[in-house]
């Protein structure tokens, strides 16, 4: 906050003199009226937060919106909401976040401020009448009166002056006071130095009036009067605003544009760039922007204008570079998963900078070393990225600020996304990081607070945020869902638990899972029961080879059902060769005869039963009529899938759409789950009887053969 128009003393005199680390951190925000946020209610956030939402449901808007909580930001018209028109005539808070103080940062007020309680959180609020941040006490009793006994430049100078009213008047006309009539001080040195030029001057002209000369030191050698412990303001309120906002206002730091490093960098040009922002740097083979530049020898540590004087003596060029390039490669290889590697930057002729990569493995060996911009696309944004990021979070502008991502990492491979997880958690450290993420890899901490989902309502265009994420859509929490199954993921991937798991059924879609977890709760046969077996359904059928094999492949004893398409068929095959035994591939039968789907295993008036129950409220309004057993016969089908896919074709000018038989599955499951299945005759019951019965025997099947002595190679010698 600007008052009276005065300069402030900056946060980096007082970070300098205390050698203090701030790290206010937000514990709480709202955000009212700003895009498409109408009022995002109170939202709480940890040292490590992400944003989850789909695309344009508000993420970019919340982070931007706290950026209006720096110093002179700028508010555009063009970013209210324009359906709060009526509460936007009055003066509401557009952005405002309560930010937990460090204890540090409580000290330097306590240093201060002696007088007041202890202050522990401050809220900071935005409005969209005011041209700058506000701040907010909470409980805190503050005195907004004028008061002389504030310890404040203002207080000081006016000391000062009136002192210098005391010195007869043929002294005082030859003193200059205008330091003390103008704002207060930039920097301790300017303080210093005006302070003795003035003592100096009341020195050589009152060198006859010893009263002056003392006074002046008594006043001058005051410690409360030193550059350090003066405020800015007439009243308690006021030195405590302006001492918050030059010294303690955290920095909102917004990134939304990670540029990309090409590998061959035209010094000229960049030097030129350097003396003339206005121009871009010229690379040999791309245009970019000289900061991507400075972030790579930023962290190599390397001074260009240093090189410029180098570059003719090849053995210190080759020594700079050598101690250049080792920097980099240790900077960058934290956040590098994988194998690491090596970077080397290279001074060609026409003063052309190459970077050089190289592949380092754990045998010691180096491969594919060449220039960066050979490296592929996606190599050189993993890199560009690396670079860029670190670099800007290292510097002392960006050390302790709030950091706003927008999508970090979006173009790179999941194994990479969590070389950037690392970075941003070791970050967490240092600065608080808030971003907006739509990859499940860059979630690490599900505690409330540390995901917040962004919800869109189409219909009011309003953003809405979930701190208790799981009361958002499915759809807007497969991230996070996806995120959550990584340690499924990586138990599958353990083969110690492959090799003690029980058997794995994988089925062909979700529809056939739902039907063997939900008759074997309706026919509770402990003799027949899929509690033994983990039941894993494929996303589709293209899935269910590569599936398969990676279960086998990790120790599981994986079995499959499938129909009795051709491409089931095809399936079976490939896995036999791939090392699983025919006794592993279960086909859907009944009575001996081949069934095409789970649904077969249906009497068909019980399925008809629940399609009917299903579409004559999905299609009420296409005018759908309950179908019957005689319906399918027309058909000429031998499956009841194929019989209602066919039914539903010839309705298609009708609206009927696709036949969704995972629909139907939910019906059936859910009169299931609420003993409300009256509708499912024994027939049916006896059918998936003879499923599950067909299923053990081949699990006992299977265990008889693998109990043989030497039965893998016995397995072998049969594919042969």
């Amino acid at each position: 906050m600007i008052l009276d128009g005065q300069y402030r003393i900056t946060s980096y005199e007082l970070n300098e003199r205390s050698n203090k680390i701030i790290k206010m951190r937000i514990r709480r925000f709202r955000v009212r009226a700003f895009r498409c946020i109408h009022d995002s209610g109170e939202v709480r956030v940890g040292d490590l937060g992400a944003f989850i939402g789909r695309n344009e449901a508000g993420k970019t808007t919340i982070l931007e919106a706290l950026t209006l909580l720096n110093k002179d930001s700028v508010i555009s018209e063009l970013d209210l909401c324009d359906e709060m028109a009526a509460e936007l005539k009055k003066e509401i808070n557009l952005a405002e976040a309560i930010l937990e103080l460090s204890n540090e940062e409580r000290e330097l007020i306590k240093e201060s401020f002696p007088e007041l309680p202890e202050i522990k959180e401050i809220k900071i609020f935005r409005t969209n009448k005011t041209e700058q941040p506000q701040y907010d006490f909470g409980d805190v009793k503050l005195d907004e009166q004028e008061n002389a006994g504030v310890n404040s430049w203002e207080n000081f100078r006016t000391k000062v002056i009136s002192f210098v009213d005391t010195i007869p008047n043929h002294i005082r006309i030859k003193l200059d006071t205008s330091f003390f009539e103008g704002p207060s001080p930039e920097s301790d040195e300017a303080f210093k130095n005006n302070m003795a030029e003035f003592g100096n001057s009341i020195h050589v002209h009152a060198s006859d009036v010893s009263q002056i000369i003392s006074e002046w030191e008594e006043l001058a050698e005051n410690e409360k009067f030193t550059f350090r412990n003066l405020l800015v303001g007439t009243s308690q309120r006021m030195a405590l605003e302006n001492f918050i906002e030059d010294n303690l206002h955290p920095k909102f730091v917004y990134f939304s544009d990670y540029k990309k490093i090409i590998g061959n960098i035209n010094l000229t040009e960049y030097l030129k760039q350097k003396d003339d922002a206005e121009h871009s740097v010229e690379y040999v083979e791309e245009f970019d922007k000289s900061e991507t530049v400075d972030n790579l020898f930023f962290l190599a540590d390397l001074d260009v204008h240093e090189l410029e004087k180098v570059k003719h003596s090849p053995s210190k060029l080759v020594k700079l570079l050598s101690a250049a390039s080792k920097q980099l490669s240790l900077r960058l290889n934290p956040a590098w998963k994988g194998d690491p590697i090596h970077v080397e930057l290279r001074l060609n002729p026409n003063n052309v900078m190459s970077v050089v990569i190289s592949d380092i493995h754990k045998d010691g060996t180096v491969t594919n070393t060449g220039l960066l911009n050979r490296r592929a696309e996606g190599f050189k944004w993993t890199f560009s990225f690396i670079v860029n990021f670190a670099a800007e979070t290292q510097k002392t502008a960006l050390k302790e600020a709030i950091l706003l991502l927008d999508e970090p990492a979006r173009n790179l491979h999941p194994t990479q996304q969590r070389g950037i997880s690392d970075l941003l958690k070791s970050l967490a450290g240092s600065n608080q990081v808030l971003y907006a993420t739509h990859s499940p890899y860059m979630i690490f901490d599900y505690a409330p607070g540390n995901v917040i989902v962004v919800e869109l309502d189409k219909k009011k265009h309003l953003s809405r945020l979930h701190y208790d994420y799981w009361k958002a859509e499915d759809a807007t929490l497969v991230p996070i869902l996806y995120g959550l199954s990584r340690g499924l993921v990586e138990s599958i991937t353990d083969r110690e638990i492959g090799r003690n798991s029980r058997p794995v059924i994988i089925v062909e879609t979700m529809s056939d899972a739902m039907y063997l977890n939900g008759f074997d709760k309706f026919l509770e046969d402990p003799n027949i029961s899929m509690n033994p077996l983990n039941i894993v359904p494929a996303y589709n059928k293209n899935s269910v080879l590569p599936l398969a094999i990676f279960y086998h492949n990790h120790g599981y004893q994986t079995f499959v059902l499938l129909d009795n398409s051709d491409e089931s068929k095809f399936i079976s095959d490939r896995l036999v060769q791939n090392g699983l035994s025919d006794i592993q591939m279960i086909f859907y039968e009944r009575d001996e005869k081949a069934l095409m789907s789970m649904e077969d295993y249906l009497m068909v008036e019980d399925y008809l039963h629940a399609v009917n129950q299903t579409y004559e409220v999905l299609l009420r309004r296409e005018g759908y009529t309950n179908l019957t057993v005689d319906d399918i016969r027309k058909t000429k089908q031998d499956s009841i899938m194929a019989a209602l896919k066919n039914i539903w074709n010839s309705h298609k000018e009708d609206g009927w759409e696709e036949y969704d038989n995972t629909e139907v599955c939910r019906y059936i499951s859910e009169k299931i789950a609420g003993r409300d299945a009256e509708f499912l005759t024994d027939k049916t019951k006896d059918s998936f009887r003879s499923l599950y019965r067909l299923i053990a025997e081949r699990i006992r099947q299977y265990h008889n053969m693998i109990s043989e002595p030497d039965w893998e190679q016995k397995l072998k010698r049969r594919l042969v």
